[in-house]
């Protein structure tokens, strides 16, 4: 009876319920039964880092649950002008209209089914350490972000660190940043502003490469569905690991420099520009200089987070995935020699079909589109 009471409890400190007199109830439990007190900050961490899913419609949902999880880390990203597709209100009024009581009430019930499935885990580990005064797991929660075609935000991490996300990506990492490491896994495209702290190395996981910084601001491109990884340096500096070849050396990459890290085995170095050079030992990997002069919101690979989609001498097919992700769409080339023409060119407001149209004064296609689906023939 006296577990099923801390429980209750519990819940309702967490959900700000409790009144004095329960407050006072809930120390005693915890004075008498001092290996419960371990678990209550356990599962307080995890209730406090969990993200909160709104219901809304379904294009939006989670974008909206992502925006819910950055109005809990109080980050509001004012600076950051978003291509709009993220329902900012939408969110807001799924969160003030309801009435007090009952979202109160939400609360204290979603808290307490929290807890009841924490005790069916945790209770085990409690009595098999007797007397003692911590758990045996402690719990490590980490917060999800994933952001639909067509969207782009921003995040700031427990460490002050600033992300922004850009369209068709997944963003991993613990709730906290508790420990000697901050780390993240990527899957897609971020540019990452990141908090000095030389204690505490920031380090950010592809599928083919590990990217280790202590302050500095740089872009990763890391979408699984493609076959390169790149890294783009803007200042600071940042070490790169070849996860393929394992103990090969380290690379240091200077402030405006991009390493490209190839999925694949480099069959013909002559297929890359003259400006990009083998590195030594990494067969894999090959570094390129950005033009010197340019301004942040003009380079090629960061310019998306000013709401740029820029392309230089860029593969037709290439470009058609790249504008897939910036305008949800599905685009179709149904000629292959369409695919290969090389193109240069910025987007900033357009619309898909408007993008589309300013294709064709630079390549000779006909297109139709229908139910978000472009198709593009040659004339």
């Amino acid at each position: 009876m006296k577990e099923e009471k801390y429980w209750i409890l519990l819940s309702k400190k967490i959900a700000g319920e409790a009144t004095g007199d329960e407050l006072e109830e809930l120390q005693q439990l915890i004075s008498d039964n001092p290996e419960w007190k371990t678990t209550m900050e356990n599962l307080r961490e995890l209730w406090s880092s969990k993200p909160v899913i709104v219901d809304t419609d379904k294009k939006q949902k989670i974008e909206d649950a992502y925006l819910v999880h950055i109005n809990r880390l109080k980050e509001k990203g004012a600076d950051f002008k978003e291509n709009t597709e993220l329902a900012v209100h939408d969110v807001e009024i799924n969160l003030t209209a309801v009435k007090k009581p009952f979202y109160k009430s939400w609360i204290t019930y979603a808290a307490a089914a929290v807890f009841i499935v924490a005790v069916i885990f945790l209770y085990p580990l409690i009595a098999d350490t007797g007397k003692t005064n911590e758990v045996a797991s402690p719990i490590r929660p980490f917060n999800e972000i994933t952001i639909n075609p067509g969207s782009r935000t921003k995040v700031q991490l427990p460490d002050g660190s600033q992300v922004w996300v850009n369209s068709g990506s997944h963003l991993t990492y613990e709730g906290n940043f508790k420990g000697n490491t901050r780390e993240v896994q990527l899957d897609g495209e971020a540019y990452f502003d990141v908090a000095k702290d030389a204690s505490r190395p920031f380090i950010v996981h592809t599928s083919g490469i590990d990217i280790k910084v202590l302050g500095t601001a740089f872009n990763v491109k890391a979408y699984k569905t493609e076959a390169t990884i790149e890294a783009t340096l803007i200042h600071g500096s940042i070490e790169v690991i070849n996860k393929s070849q394992p103990g090969s050396a380290k690379i240091m990459l200077k402030p405006h420099e991009k390493l490209v890290y190839n999925k694949y085995v480099i069959k013909d170095i002559k297929d890359y520009k003259a400006d990009i050079q083998p590195v030594a030992d990494s067969f894999s990997i090959i570094i390129k200089p950005l033009g010197k002069n340019i301004a942040d919101n003009d380079i090629v690979e960061t310019a998306w987070v000013y709401n740029k989609l820029i392309f230089e001498d860029e593969r037709f097919a290439d470009l058609a995935l790249k504008m897939e992700r910036w305008y949800n769409v599905k685009i179709s080339i149904e000629n292959e020699k369409l695919k290969d023409y090389r193109i240069s060119g910025t987007f900033v407001n357009e619309t898909a079909e408007e993008a589309v149209k300013a294709l064709q004064l630079l390549v000779p296609f006909s297109y139709s589109i229908k139910n978000n689906e472009v198709k593009i023939i040659k004339k």
